[in-house]
C-alpha cells in the first residue's frame, strides 16, 4: 500500500490520543478500501489520517487508536470499522488517555504526556502503539485473573480435603477455559515485538525505549508469562488427577469384578455340593 506524507501543518501542538476498544481480526486491505478517502500515512501499523489534525491507528491485535478525535468521531470511525468483515466489537474495559505536545525541544515521555519536536508516522506510530499495548495488556490481565480466580475452587477443595470431588466435566470446563486464555492471549503477544520503526532510527529506538519504560510494558508481559505458566501448570496437574482418579476408579470396578466372580463361582460350588 502505498503512503503520503503527514500533513503536519494541519495539526495542533497540544493534543489527546484515546484507546479503549478491542475489535475482531481485521484485513488491512478491507479496511484501506472502506476508508479509502482518507490518506495513509503508514502502513505497519496501519495509520490513517482520518480529517484535519486527526488520525486513526490500527494495530494488528485489535485496539484502535484514536488521535486528536472526540467523542461523536470516535463512534462514527468505530461504527464503520465494526461493519467490517471480522470487525466485531469486544468487551474491553481498559481505557487510556495520553497527552501529546509537538513543538518540544526533545522527544521526551513523562507521566500521561509525551513530547515530540515535530509530529511524523514514525512517532505518531510508536506512541499509538505503546498506549494499544498497555490497553490490550490491561485486558489480558484481566482475563488471565479470571482464569486463574476459575481455578480456586479446584484449589482450595485440594488444600482442605486432600482430593478434587467436583465433578470431572466441570473440572474440564475450568481447565479448557484457562487454556483458551492462555492460547488468546499467547496469539497476542507475539505481536509485541519491537516495531520496525525502531530499527533504522536511534531517536525513534529512544522514544520507543522510553515509552516501554513509562507504560511498563515490559515488566508486564513477564508478570503475564509468569501466569500463564502457573495456568498451563495447574491445568496439567488437575488434568493428571482426574485421570488418576478415573483410572482408580477402574481398579474399583475390576476388583468389585473380579470378587463378584468369585463370589459366584462360591455359591456355584456350594449348591452343586448340595
Amino acid at each position: 500500500m502505498d503512503t503520503v506524507p503527514l500533513r503536519a501543518a494541519d495539526w495542533p501542538t497540544r493534543l489527546t490520543v484515546r484507546a479503549g476498544h478491542l475489535l475482531g481480526p481485521l484485513d488491512p486491505q478491507e479496511v484501506r478500501r472502506a476508508f479509502a478517502e482518507c490518506p495513509l500515512v503508514g502502513s505497519d501499523p496501519l495509520l490513517l489520517e482520518v480529517g484535519p489534525g486527526q488520525a486513526l491507528c490500527l494495530p494488528r491485535f485489535g485496539v484502535p487508536v484514536f488521535w486528536n478525535c472526540d467523542e461523536p468521531t470516535v463512534i462514527s470511525l468505530l461504527t464503520r470499522l465494526v461493519d467490517l468483515p471480522g470487525g466485531e466489537l469486544r468487551a474491553l474495559e481498559a481505557r487510556d488517555d495520553l497527552r501529546v505536545i509537538v513543538g518540544s525541544g526533545e522527544d521526551r515521555v513523562s507521566f500521561s504526556e509525551v513530547r515530540l519536536r515535530a509530529l511524523d508516522p514514525g512517532n505518531l506510530a510508536l506512541v499509538s502503539l505503546a498506549l494499544a499495548q498497555s490497553v490490550a495488556l490491561e485486558h489480558f490481565e484481566r482475563s488471565v485473573s479470571v482464569a486463574l480466580a476459575r481455578y480456586q475452587p479446584v484449589v482450595a477443595q485440594l488444600r482442605e480435603q486432600g482430593r478434587v470431588s467436583l465433578p470431572h466435566r466441570e473440572v474440564l470446563r475450568t481447565v479448557g477455559f484457562a487454556l483458551e486464555v492462555r492460547g488468546a492471549v499467547l496469539e497476542s503477544l507475539t505481536l509485541f515485538d519491537d516495531p520496525p520503526q525502531t530499527w533504522d532510527s536511534e531517536a525513534l529506538a529512544r522514544l520507543h525505549a522510553g515509552l516501554y519504560d513509562q507504560f511498563d510494558l515490559e515488566e508486564r508481559l513477564k508478570a503475564i508469562h509468569l501466569k500463564l505458566a502457573h495456568l498451563q501448570d495447574t491445568g496439567h496437574v488437575f488434568l493428571e488427577l482426574l485421570t488418576h482418579r478415573k483410572s482408580h476408579g477402574l481398579e474399583w470396578i475390576v476388583i468389585a469384578l473380579i470378587a463378584f466372580e468369585i463370589g459366584w463361582t462360591l455359591i456355584k460350588e456350594l449348591i452343586l455340593a448340595h
